[in-house]
Formats: structure tokens, sequence, C-alpha cells
């Protein structure tokens, strides 16, 4: 193997700080890219890795192979391993949310689920460069943040558990992980929907992205896993900025309006995830910071799940259901 082709050298700095005596999941799907992260993880002497693989439910006999890769990829490699199937379609029907995102969702549930049983503090996921630019650019397309243009990060604290998912792969193309894949002569099973237009993120990946590349004359997805990287420790500063206000259950409208807009928008965002635990879009803070801005006597807007924001006496505040 090359020294060049070998990316141990440049995984360790990012794992150095991290134990290894202690249980670890590694989400494997059997494609190359989470193949090759179980592999740098061994040969970085992680000892307690527990393979963790999700069936989503949506690609029948493929799926199924897919799951029986993993399986015994985990039992050659003589480690733990965990499989589970979810109904994605009926998620998204129920909860009216895209096949893509309910997916997320049960995946990110599951993977919670095994860190609890192992009791591992850490799940280790493949995501790389292309991943990183993908998910940018895709935020971008729909008007996010900075939040939302970095919200693939190295590290980054799973919602609702006491796990922290770990990326080692994101300063790495999708080209260097293929090349370590064979030096090391690697075996994996590939998806066979990544080739499929029908995904959003393929159609980026496939058509926007090599595009966009030719038009500025060099690849473009580390310049944009960089943009994410910068983005993703200016917008933390950003909140620690608000997070004292934030906590108030009460805000005062007067020095409130004294504020700068981005200030506004980002205390009302942090706010509302604290004080009404929702997760508001960029109308629903507009729509609170307009309530407060105004002068002309009480107000109120609606919530889900039944709270309202109320506006009374230079105050805002929750109002919880009655």
């Amino acid at each position: 193997m090359k020294k060049t082709d070998d990316l141990l050298p440049r995984i360790l700095p990012l794992v150095e700080n991290l134990s290894r005596k202690e249980p670890a999941v590694v989400g494997v799907s059997g494609g190359c890219d989470s193949v090759a992260l179980f592999d740098l993880l061994r040969r970085a002497k992680f000892r307690h890795l527990i393979v963790a693989h999700f069936h989503h439910g949506l690609r029948g006999a493929a799926a199924d192979r897919d799951a029986e890769f993993v399986r015994r990829f985990a039992l050659k490699n003589k480690t733990p391993c965990v499989v589970a199937r979810g109904q994605t379609r009926a998620r998204a029907k129920k909860h009216r949310e895209t096949i893509e995102e309910a997916a997320r969702m049960l995946r990110r549930s599951f993977f919670a689920r095994t860190a609890r049983k192992y009791q591992a503090p850490r799940i280790f996921l493949a995501h790389h460069g292309g991943d990183v630019a993908e998910t940018l650019l895709f935020h971008l397309a729909r008007g996010s943040g900075p939040a939302g243009l970095a919200s693939l990060r190295l590290a980054a604290q799973l919602e609702g558990a006491p796990t922290t998912l770990i990326r080692p792969l994101i300063g790495f193309t999708r080209a260097e992980i293929e090349i370590y894949a064979a030096a090391r002569k690697l075996d994996f099973c590939e998806d066979e929907t990544n080739r499929s237009r029908a995904h959003t993120r393929n159609r980026l990946r496939h058509d926007v992205m090599p595009v966009l590349s030719k038009a500025i004359g060099f690849d473009s997805i580390p310049a944009l896993a960089r943009a994410a990287e910068i983005l993703a420790a200016e917008n933390d500063w950003i909140e620690e900025l608000v997070a004292d206000d934030a906590r108030a259950v009460e805000l005062d409208t007067r020095p409130f309006r004294a504020m700068p807009l981005a200030r506004q928008r980002r205390l009302l965002r942090a706010w509302l995830r604290l004080q009404a635990k929702i997760e508001p879009d960029f109308a629903t803070v507009e729509r609170a910071r307009h309530m407060a801005l105004s002068t002309t006597g009480p107000a109120k807007m609606n919530l889900p799940q039944g709270l309202h924001v109320r506006r009374r006496a230079g105050k805002i505040f929750i109002q919880q259901p009655s």
C-alpha cells in the first residue's frame, strides 16, 4: 500500500483524544465508505466496535442483501452486530415527512437505541466531504441559514441522547476513500440506488456537482466542505451570544426592538426551541418577530401542539394549551 493511499495518518489526529477502550457504535451500510471507516477504526486500535445497520424497508431484496452482507461482515470481523428494520413509508405518511426525512429520523432513533444498549458514548458515521458539500447545497437551495448549511460536522451531539456522532471521513473525498478501499482490498456491496436520479441528493451528486466544478475550473467539493466547517464554527459562536437571553421565560420587547435584525432572529429561534420545544422554521420566527416589534395591543400566534406565543404588557411568552 502506497503511503499516499493510506488515510490512517490523517484520521489519527481526529480521534487521538477518544478512548479506545470504550464501546463505540459504527454505522455500516455495507458500502465502500462505511467499510473503509470500520477498517480505519480497527487500525486506529478501537477495541470494542459494534456494527449497526438499519434496513429502511424501501429497496426489497437489494436491501435484504445489504443487511445479510453486514451480518457476515461483522461475523468475519468477530464484532457484535445489530440490524434493525423500519417502516419508512408508513412513518413518512403518518408524520407528513419526505421519505428522506423519515428515513433519517428512523435511522437516528435506531443508532440512539443501539448506543444505549451497549453503553457506547459515541457513534461513528461514514459521511465524507462529498456528503458535506451536497448537504450545504441542498440546504442553501431551501433558504437555510448557517445552522442548516453546516449541519454535517466532524462531531455533533445526537439529539435527545447522551451520545456524540463522530464523522472522521468528512475531510476526505469519495475518490480518496475508494482508492484506500482498493489498496486495502476491502470487500463491500454497493447500493444501486446511489446511481438513481430519483433522490435529490443523487441529482446533486451526479448532475449539479460536476457542472459546478467544471464551471469554476476546480473540484468544488473540498471548497464547499471547508465553507461548511467555517460556518459551523461561526454558528456555534453566534448561538452562544443569545443563549443566556433565550433561557428567559419571557422576553422584554423594548430591548428586543433595539437589537440588530440578525440577533432578533437568532434569539427568537433559540427561545422557541427552549421554551416551546419546537424546531421553528423561518416563517415562524418571522411571525414571532413581527409580533414582538408591534406596539398595537396584545397579540397571539399559534404554534404546534396547541401552544401560543402571546404578547402582553411589553412581554412575549409561551402560553400552554388550556
